[in-house]
């Protein structure tokens, strides 16, 4: 740690949460430096909102510049991940490459301490999970979703090779800057919500602010003595759930209920015309309850959600989804 702060590293920092953490980490006056990289060059007002001596490197997080620009950082928020499967015979295999491979990378510059940032699909979505999950909960991520599964991986790669880390899984994000894809499927909402026949639904959003403050708050308590995160998982997302009946009444819809096997080919379909960035990868998500307890993370970073899944889906719908950036790569 320099004498006038810490200095931190990031990845991701032109996502959509990276980019709300970078400028937090740069307004903060504990941080004396950063170290950010993603695939993207930043904007000109990210780029000026960095504190002196900070530097940004364009590098793919498997890349050799991406793990030597944050070397000897002591703390590293770790965002960067591909979300959406590529397309094409590699696509799921270069998804791995960057969401795992690219993991232990970044995880060779042998950073003071990590902050994972991972997901509730590591959870999966099953019939008989409990509400809510709490992070005791054996993560089990449904097969049709590589995504969740190569989290839980990246979060095995990161308890084994880091020293001093904490992993947090976050809830579905929406906010201002929430990527164009995901408000333009989200605003389908206003059709028809879909739900499963028989199966329980309970799906959590959360506000992109609320985001940022939960992944800051596991960082500040990593690097306290004592802050009590050291090798914890720590659930970030609203108090509350919405049922497809709950979700329905916010966009003033109504719920269409189909058998599984349509859902799934409704969402393939969805894909291939360019509808949604998302096909049965995000569909089954909806198999059964996935709703997060925040119950040890209010007890040990001191963080609550200010805002309501329902204020989150109500605002989202509201504003719609033109002139939003698109975040990542679909």
């Amino acid at each position: 740690m320099s004498s006038g702060g810490v200095v931190v590293g990031l990845t991701g920092a032109t996502g959509h949460i990276g980019g709300l953490l970078l400028a937090r980490l740069a307004a903060s006056p504990e941080v004396a430096e950063i170290r950010s990289v993603a695939r993207r060059p930043l904007g000109p007002v990210a780029a000026g909102l960095l504190p002196a001596g900070s530097v940004h490197v364009c590098a793919d997080v498997r890349d050799a510049d991406a793990r030597k620009a944050l070397e000897g950082v002591d703390v590293l928020y770790h965002l960067a991940s591909q979300v959406w499967q590529g397309k094409g015979a590699d696509g799921l295999r270069m998804m791995a490459e960057v969401n795992v491979d690219g993991t232990r990378n970044v995880l060779q510059a042998r950073p003071g301490a990590v902050v994972l940032v991972s997901s509730a699909a590591a959870y999966g979505a099953w019939p008989d999970n409990p509400l809510p999950l709490d992070e005791a909960h054996h993560p089990c991520p449904n097969p049709e979703c590589p995504y969740g599964g190569q989290k839980l991986l990246a979060e095995v790669v990161c308890a084994q090779e880091a020293g001093t880390w904490a992993t947090v899984r976050l809830a579905a994000v929406l906010g201002p800057h929430a990527d164009a894809r995901v408000a333009r499927a989200v605003r389908g909402f206003r059709l028809a919500v879909p739900a499963l026949g028989g199966v329980r639904q309970a799906v959590q959003w959360l506000d992109e602010a609320d985001a940022v403050a939960g992944v800051l708050a596991a960082g500040r308590a990593l690097v306290t003595p004592g802050g009590g995160a050291a090798g914890e998982v720590f659930n970030i997302a609203t108090q509350d759930w919405l049922s497809a009946h709950d979700a329905a009444r916010v966009a003033a819809s109504h719920v269409v209920t189909v058998p599984r096997r349509v859902l799934m080919a409704g969402s393939r379909l969805g894909q291939r015309l360019g509808a949604t960035p998302f096909g049965v990868d995000r569909a089954v998500l909806i198999s059964g309850p996935l709703a997060l307890s925040v119950a040890k993370a209010g007890r040990v970073l001191g963080w609550q959600p200010t805002r309501s899944s329902a204020q989150v889906l109500s605002d989202a719908l509201a504003r719609g989804w033109r002139g939003l950036p698109f975040n990542r790569e679909p």
